[in-house]
C-alpha cells in the first residue's frame, strides 16, 4: 500500500486538472464542504490509479498531510469528467465517509480510522450477511495480513455510502472533521 501512494504521489506531479462535469446538488455539496474544509478532490486522477486496468472506483489517502479523495468514473476514458453513474455517487459517498472515519480519532488526515457507528453487528446486520461476506472477502484479499482488521471500516462504508444520502454524510462531515 505505501508504495502505492508514492507512486500516486509521483503521479500528482503530472496530473492535470479535469473539467468539472454537473454532479447532483446533495454530492456537489459533500464534495465542496470536503474541499472548502482542504481535501484535495480528484476526479480520473491520477492516471496510474484510474487507468491502471483494475475496476478500482476510487480511494481516500493522505500523503505528506495531505487529504486524497479519489473519484476513479465508471464511464472514464481520459482524465475529464464524465457523466455521473449511480456507482460514482455511491463511490463519492463510500470513500467520503473513509474521510469522516479519519476524523473520528480526534485528528484529521492521519489516515487512523475509527468506527463511527457503535455497533458492527447493527452494521453487518443492516448489509446483510450475504453482503457482509462479500465485502470481507473483498478486502480479506486485496489486502496484506496487516490490515485484515480494516475491514470494519469498509463494512461501514459501504453501509454508509448505500444507506446515507450525501446530505446527511455532508452533515455527518462537519459534526465530526470541523
Amino acid at each position: 500500500m505505501k508504495a502505492f501512494f508514492s507512486t500516486f504521489l509521483a503521479s500528482l506531479a503530472i496530473a492535470g486538472p479535469a473539467i468539472a462535469a454537473p454532479l447532483p446538488a446533495d454530492h456537489q455539496l459533500f464534495m465542496d464542504t470536503m474541499a472548502n474544509d482542504g481535501v484535495k478532490v480528484l476526479i480520473n486522477e491520477p492516471a496510474d490509479l484510474c487507468f491502471d486496468g483494475s475496476t478500482r472506483n476510487g480511494a481516500y489517502g493522505v500523503i505528506e498531510g495531505k487529504q486524497y479523495l479519489i473519484i476513479c468514473q465508471d464511464n472514464r476514458k481520459n482524465s475529464d469528467v464524465t457523466t455521473w453513474t449511480a456507482n460514482d455517487l455511491d463511490t463519492i459517498r463510500h470513500e467520503g465517509f473513509h474521510i469522516i472515519q479519519d476524523c473520528m480519532d480526534g485528528t484529521k488526515g492521519d489516515q487512523e480510522l475509527d468506527t463511527v457507528f457503535t455497533s458492527q453487528s447493527e452494521v453487518i446486520d443492516e448489509l446483510g450477511v450475504v453482503e457482509s461476506m462479500h465485502i470481507m472477502n473483498m478486502y480479506i484479499d486485496a489486502y496484506d495480513t496487516d490490515r485484515h482488521g480494516a475491514i470494519k471500516y469498509e463494512l461501514e462504508a459501504f453501509y454508509a455510502a448505500r444507506d446515507y444520502s450525501a446530505t446527511e454524510l455532508n452533515s455527518m462531515y462537519n459534526r465530526y472533521c470541523k
